[in-house]
């Protein structure tokens, strides 16, 4: 069972898709007259195609446009230019169903209305119109002024169809005398078109050829969708175009092509970039913030920022060259051994003039008098005790000047083989200053040691804010008197005097400090700023320049007090966003009358893309862009 739906030219898909809804047959024929908006639009076309494939629906199209067509086709719906299955048989209709009618006031036309519902009645199978479809298309053909028109009675029957391609081979109507009906069945797009007369005379034969195209269109859908346009002529034989329907298609299709993207162009593809200059003024403050470690949060009436402790230890060792120059004859060689007690766990002293005994029979002898500490036990490990001590050799000579050796004890050798092996000593560097004649060499001054204290001062100062700040994070502030440290401990390899070429230095010391976020401390100043000058508008941190003067620190107290004299521009408080809105779809003569009416802007400048569309803003907000040039 299927059922035909005639749409109007007008008529919405949302209407005709209800009307799909709500269809009792599962095989449904849309007569569409030309230009209707449905089949204009592809996406209608799909929507309806998609509905009827939800519902279970097999749907052909029947209509004469020819551009509607190709969007049908496209769509993958059937389209047929004639619907050759309409019945032949007399229809007959009851006093009820003419009840709509009454306003005619002649007999003649209420026989024509029932001759025209008795046809619709007709078509298809038995349940091709509903009883509601019938009586809307009644309706509809009375409210679109779609007329009846009596004929005499002795004339022979006819059927006059303005839109005539899309209804043909009616079936017969009875040749007896009578009431002669012609039915405008055209909408507003066809009742232009020229009237013509259709003979009523179809074979038994034809009609049953014709419904058995209508089968075959309801029962070989995958056939439709797979086949090539000359595959449906051959089984339809209604689809003929000529070569120059062809290329008619072909113009219309690229002008309508070019008429689309020139649309989606106008609408997506125009870009405007607004560059705005805005009047700024430099203000400058002298003022002072504090740190407080308390603080959890920046507080802007008060002018606290958070702080916060750290501490950090540094060592450096630095090699010094010895800038002295003296005589060394009959001078003796000297320099450093470390000398180890591997026998036991007691400390051993030694004095003064002790002898060292090298591998190859020099003699040093012991400054000054030490004492050996014991072997000691380090979880597990025993350690031999260990004390470093300056010797010189017992002779002058150049011969002293010896490299890194290894030295034994001469005193503990009646002592037993044990304790004489597991005393020694070992040297590191070389001994020098030894020499004879008239031999000059270098040795420590005063000033040497001088010099490298501040230098290896000024060295370790800096490791340490370093690691103050590895410890309290890259983003803070640690100004030189913010901190506190420890008096810097340090050890020289030589003593001034000693004859070498270089000398060793190594410091180390504890600093610990106050420190703030830059961005906290930043954000406190351009407030202040801001405050110095109207209140409302922004600073440009970037340009900010910051002077700090001396703070004052309490550790005890965890704060500090920073004084500092800053210079920042003050930037207009421009709502970008706002703007943006307010600028949509302007020319530049009215966008010029807009900008105008802000004394905060000193220029502006629009850029379009693509370049020759320079006119007017886009009308979407994301095809516009304001820049603030700062």
């Amino acid at each position: 069972m299927h059922q035909t739906f005639y749409i109007d030219i007008d008529e919405e898909i949302t209407s005709i898709v209800e009307r799909l809804k709500k269809a009792r047959a599962s095989e449904i024929i849309i007569v569409a007259p030309k230009r209707a908006l449905l089949i204009q639009s592809i996406v209608n076309l799909r929507i309806l195609k998609k509905e009827a494939d939800e519902n279970d629906i097999q749907l052909m199209m029947v209509t004469q446009d020819k551009l509607g067509k190709i969007l049908i086709e496209k769509a993958g719906i059937f389209v047929q230019q004639k619907m050759d299955n309409i019945s032949d048989e007399e229809i007959n209709l009851n006093e009820e169903d003419m009840a709509g009618a009454q306003n005619y006031s002649n007999e003649n036309e209420m026989n024509g209305i029932r001759e025209s519902q008795n046809r619709l009645s007709k078509i298809g199978s038995e349940n091709y119109f509903s009883e509601e479809e019938k009586a809307q298309y009644l309706q509809a053909n009375l409210e679109k002024n779609r007329k009846i028109k009596v004929i005499k009675k002795d004339e022979p029957i006819q059927e006059k169809l303005i839109n005539k391609e899309l209804v043909s081979g009616v079936g017969k109507i009875s040749g007896k005398k009578g009431i002669r009906v012609s039915l405008d069945i055209s909408t507003r797009s066809s009742v232009a078109e020229e009237p013509e007369i259709i003979e009523k005379s179809s074979t038994k034969e034809n009609d049953g050829i014709q419904e058995k195209k209508i089968e075959n269109f309801f029962f070989q859908k995958n056939d439709f969708e797979n086949n090539s346009r000359k595959s449906h002529a051959e089984e339809f034989g209604n689809y003929d175009l000529s070569k120059k329907d062809h290329r008619g298609f072909l113009i219309f299709g690229l002008i309508s092509s070019l008429a689309v993207l020139a649309i989606i162009a106008y609408l997506f593809l125009p870009k405007a970039t607004l560059k705005i200059t805005a009047k700024v003024k430099t203000q400058s403050v002298d003022s002072n913030i504090t740190g407080s470690i308390t603080a959890v949060s920046s507080d802007f009436e008060k002018e606290i920022i958070p702080a916060k402790i750290v501490s950090a230890e540094s060592s450096i060792t630095e090699n010094f060259k010895a800038s002295g120059d003296k005589s060394v004859s009959n001078q003796k060689s000297r320099g450093k051994i470390t000398i180890y007690n591997e026998y036991n766990a007691s400390p051993q002293p030694l004095v003064a003039t002790t002898r060292f005994l090298s591998s190859n029979g020099k003699i040093f002898r012991l400054v000054t008098g030490v004492t050996i500490p014991g072997m000691e036990t380090v979880r597990g490990e025993t350690k031999p005790g260990t004390v470093e001590a300056t010797v010189v050799a017992d002779t002058a000579g150049e011969s002293f000047n010896i490299g890194p050796d290894k030295f034994s004890i001469p005193g503990f050798e009646g002592s037993g083989a044990e304790k004489y092996t597991k005393f020694y000593a070992k040297s590191d560097t070389a001994m020098s200053g030894g020499g004879s004649g008239n031999q000059t060499a270098n040795y420590i001054t005063d000033s040497d040691v001088t010099s490298a204290k501040a230098k290896s001062l000024t060295k370790l100062n800096e490791e340490i804010k370093n690691k103050l700040k590895e410890s309290a994070g890259e983003d803070v502030v640690i100004l030189d008197d913010a901190t506190q440290g420890d008096e810097p401990i340090y050890k020289l390899s030589n003593s001034s005097g000693d004859v070498v070429d270089t000398f060793q230095i190594t410091m180390q010391t504890k600093v610990k400090a106050i420190v703030v976020s830059k961005k906290d401390l930043n954000e406190m100043v351009a407030k202040m700023i801001s405050k110095a000058g109207d209140g409302k508008a922004g600073i440009d941190s970037a340009s900010m320049k910051l002077d700090f003067g001396k703070s004052s620190v309490d550790f005890s107290a965890g704060t500090i007090d920073i004084k500092f004299h800053a210079v920042g521009e003050i930037i207009p408080n421009l709502n970008l966003e706002a703007m943006k809105k307010e600028i949509l779809g302007k020319n530049n003569e009215d966008l010029t009358a807009y900008l105008s009416t802000f004394s905060d802007i000193k220029d502006a400048n629009v850029e379009y893309r693509p370049s020759f569309i320079n006119s007017r803003i886009p009308q979407i907000e994301s095809r516009v862009e304001i820049i603030l040039d700062k």
